[in-house]
């Protein structure tokens, strides 16, 4: 069997240590925005992604620079717990698509009522202005007859 990993730690290790810098900051970066710049089940779709991106990255790097055949069974479950820990990733990526179309599909219903709404007032001044024209026409010739 084949001592040696996949691939040579030196290009292993600094890419996945770059890879978990990256993610970190993303982590951080989605902590700190303001309550109300990202709705709170993005939030957590997306907190919740990162952790698992978080020990997907080390993993994978053990896989690639540090695994090797001469323990196979550490070598499998190491690829197993990596594919796993992918395949829940991707999981959550579709959830984190399904919840941004509810989200636009409440924002949707929510114009639209606004819409309505407005729409609605727009009408009734509108039918207020007439009766008033129309209150105002008649006056003026009622004015006129009296004349």
């Amino acid at each position: 069997m084949d001592s040696s990993p996949i691939a040579p730690i030196w290009l292993v290790l600094p890419l996945a240590l770059l890879a978990l810098i990256v993610q970190a900051g993303y982590l951080i970066a989605l902590r700190e925005l303001p309550k109300g710049k990202i709705p709170p089940s993005r939030r957590r779709i997306r907190t919740a992604t990162g952790w698992m991106s978080m020990f997907a990255i080390p993993l994978t790097a053990y896989g690639f620079g540090i695994a090797t055949m001469e323990d196979p069974s550490t070598f499998a479950n190491v690829w197993m717990v990596v594919i796993g820990l992918i395949a829940a990733i991707l999981m959550l990526s579709g959830l984190d698509a399904i919840n941004t179309m509810r989200l636009r599909r409440v924002a949707q219903q929510q114009l639209e009522k606004e819409y309505r709404t407005a729409l609605a007032m727009t009408v009734k001044k509108a039918k207020m202005e007439l009766k008033l024209a129309a209150d105002s026409d008649s006056e003026e010739s009622g004015e006129d007859r009296n004349e």
